[in-house]
């Protein structure tokens, strides 16, 4: 189990870093986009028109990507990246079937090392947490 989280954290630590860092240099990986239907282009020219979201989660993509490489917070930054991993998945899924791989592959690997680490989520599942 401790080989299989190790692969799993590295794996989801270089694919946040390495995609988030090719945001913001392009010419690095010379990704072409696969094709997209009209509601995943009208998706992404939302969220393009906010003007600040792909930065925005690009930089929390390279962050987390980071701090797992490094095997620091990563309980926490395993967190941060679930609601992402979520989002690429159902994407991929319902929008540009295409990156259906990729984006299963990224929540397979989250959920993963979310099970593995879940002893670190005790405390947030409280029922009835006391104060103080």
């Amino acid at each position: 189990m401790k080989i299989a989280a190790l692969i799993a954290r590295i794996l989801l630590g270089l694919i946040f870093v390495v995609f988030g860092l090719n945001f913001f240099f392009p010419q690095v990986l010379h990704m072409t986009s696969p094709p997209m239907s009209k509601e995943a282009t009208a998706f992404s020219m939302g969220l393009w028109g906010s003007g600040y979201f792909f930065q925005f989660l690009k930089v929390i993509e390279i962050l987390s990507g980071l701090f797992l490489l490094i095997n620091r917070y990563t309980a926490f930054f395993l967190l941060v990246l679930l609601p992402i991993s979520v989002n690429v998945f159902l994407f991929h899924t319902i929008l540009a079937p295409s990156g259906i791989p990729v984006g299963a592959t990224i929540l397979v690997l989250n959920l993963f090392l979310c099970i593995a680490h879940i002893k670190y989520y005790t405390g947030v599942f409280t029922a009835k947490p006391k104060v103080g």
